[in-house]
């Protein structure tokens, strides 16, 4: 490396291993990736040791375990990129590693890798989550509302017929095409007036034949 700092926060304390408040040490939920270690928040830190020294890199504190776990991966990977020793593994094999070529790891500093593995650790979480909200299946759409309906709503029965109009006992209809037969109601009296010539002419009588 061109240069290795001092990891800050390396004691007891910084690098999380006291515990949550109210829970007896060593009785801590701890972490099942390399690397990550439970915070006194609730939160999770990432840390590893700076090869050839004896000193250790604070790489940060995450939300998860699976940040802080990614975080520590991308730190491996720029300290020895492909070719790991035998004391040390990661925790992702199959997902993608910072974007390091050899060249540029041979120019990293200490500072460097804490900086690349964070936002490394950061961004590819990120798509792990979104990831996994795109596989949810989408929940079914709501029924339709159902109108308040009466005891009979929805029994279409036949229509009842109009109405007809009548006028003294006929048709309105009839009585207007037929200007002979209203003609012959009277309105006074509720009777029909026989006049000879009217009837006549409705029986098709020649007159001088009745």
């Amino acid at each position: 490396m061109a240069s290795t700092l001092a990891a800050s926060g390396n004691n007891g304390s910084g690098c999380g291993g006291g515990a949550r408040p109210g829970v007896k040490p060593g009785r801590q939920k701890q972490s099942e990736w390399v690397g990550v270690r439970p915070r006194q928040t609730g939160r999770w830190a990432a840390e590893i040791r700076v090869p050839r020294t004896r000193e250790k890199l604070w790489i940060g504190t995450f939300e998860s375990d699976r940040m802080a776990a990614l975080a520590y991966d991308a730190a491996v990977f720029c300290f020895y990129g492909e070719n790991l020793p035998k004391a040390r593994r990661i925790n992702f094999d199959a997902l993608p590693r910072p974007e390091v070529t050899d060249a540029m790891r041979a120019r990293l500093t200490v500072a460097n890798v804490k900086a690349i593995a964070e936002h490394h650790a950061r961004t590819v979480d990120a798509r792990l989550r979104a990831t996994a909200a795109a596989a949810q299946p989408l929940p079914p759409p709501p029924p339709p509302p159902t109108a308040a309906a009466g005891p009979f709503a929805g029994a279409a029965g036949p229509s009842a017929p109009a109405t007809a109009a009548y006028y003294h006992g006929v048709p309105a209809a009839m009585a207007d095409n037929n200007n002979l037969v209203a003609s012959a109601v009277d309105d006074s009296s509720q009777q029909i007036s026989f006049d000879a010539d009217v009837i006549a002419a409705l029986m098709g009588l020649v007159p001088g034949e009745y």
